[in-house]
């Protein structure tokens, strides 16, 4: 009797914890259904058409049918599919395992550049395409690069400083050269007063030059190419990579940022980490290059990086 009574507990505990396993797995599921259909849904609800209802302002009755339906559908593949999930997130895991333990690739990376992606889907910047594969050979470009000067010891310790000064808690070893060069926009262009050329000469004044005008009244005074110089002098020695844009009538500094994905990083940290204010309801905007290679408009046209490109056509580059 009491070996049956054992038995028969041993088989209601067998199937209780039979059961949770099984709801654990779907709620795991579920969470990949949630994960995977986010995405889609920034993606697709800024041209959904607007239901307007009688019930209050800021109420998006779209938003609400629309993410039902994606995330209801989400689930549906999801579970259809849960051994290939399954297997596939199992060796997801255990690679950010392996690549964590090697100090490489992280859960932490993974997380955020899961949220930087949904965030830059509800803020598309704008890619302004370069129009020529060749341009005119950059007018007065030796000039340009000899006032640059990228040897001076002066300009080297004045760009360190600034390129320290401000966004210090949010540097890690993915994003240092970044936002130091974050933070070098932000001094410069904080503290930039515009001075023409005299009438009818075209003066380029050097990084240093310019650097210490600070010392009179803590401003930057200077025209377009003064303040490209300066801005190219302080990127470089931060580490940064940058070129000069030649238009018509004007000059300014592009920081180089690469690929995509980090041009997502640049983003997410512009929007929502450093420039939230300046940012806010403003565009984005960058070059891509014909290798592919995103350039961020780091002119004065905008209190943050990538203000709108002057409406003038390039007529030259100066990489360096």
């Amino acid at each position: 009797m009491k070996k049956c009574q054992l038995g028969m507990f041993g088989r209601i505990y067998n199937r209780i914890k039979e059961k949770n396993f099984s709801f654990l797995i779907n709620i795991l599921l579920y969470l990949v259904a949630v994960v995977v259909a986010l995405p889609f849904f920034f993606l697709m609800s800024p041209h959904l058409p607007v239901i307007n209802l009688p019930l209050g302002v800021g109420i998006h009755l779209e938003h609400l049918l629309f993410s039902v339906l994606v995330v209801g559908l989400s689930i549906y593949i999801v579970v259809r599919l849960k051994h290939l999930v399954l297997i596939l997130l199992g060796i997801g895991i255990v690679s950010i395992i392996i690549s964590s333990a090697r100090g490489g690739y992280s859960f932490q990376d993974a997380f955020q550049d899961y949220v930087v992606s949904l965030y830059n889907l509800q803020n598309n910047p704008v890619a302004v395409p370069l129009m020529a594969e060749d341009y005119e050979p950059f007018q007065d470009a030796y000039k340009v690069a000899e006032a640059v000067n990228f040897k001076g010891a002066d300009v080297r310790n004045f760009a360190v400083k600034i390129g320290t000064k401000h966004f210090g808690k949010h540097i890690d070893k993915h994003n240092r050269s970044l936002v130091q060069g974050f933070s070098v926009f932000k001094e410069i262009n904080n503290n930039w007063i515009y001075v023409s050329d005299p009438v009818g000469e075209e003066y380029f004044a050097s990084a240093s030059e310019t650097m210490n005008q600070q010392q009179y009244d803590g401003k930057f005074n200077g025209d377009c190419d003064d303040h490209a110089i300066l801005m190219a002098a302080c990127l470089k020695f931060v580490g940064s990579e940058v070129r000069l844009v030649r238009t018509t009538h004007h000059i300014y500094p592009e920081l180089k940022i690469g690929s995509k994905d980090r041009l997502d990083k640049a983003i997410f940290l512009i929007r929502h980490k450093l420039f939230v204010k300046e940012s806010k309801g403003k565009s984005i905007y960058y070059h891509v290059d014909h290798s592919g290679v995103i350039w961020l408009n780091f002119d004065y046209t905008g209190r943050a990086p990538g203000g709108k490109f002057l409406q003038e056509d390039i007529v030259g580059i100066l990489e360096f």
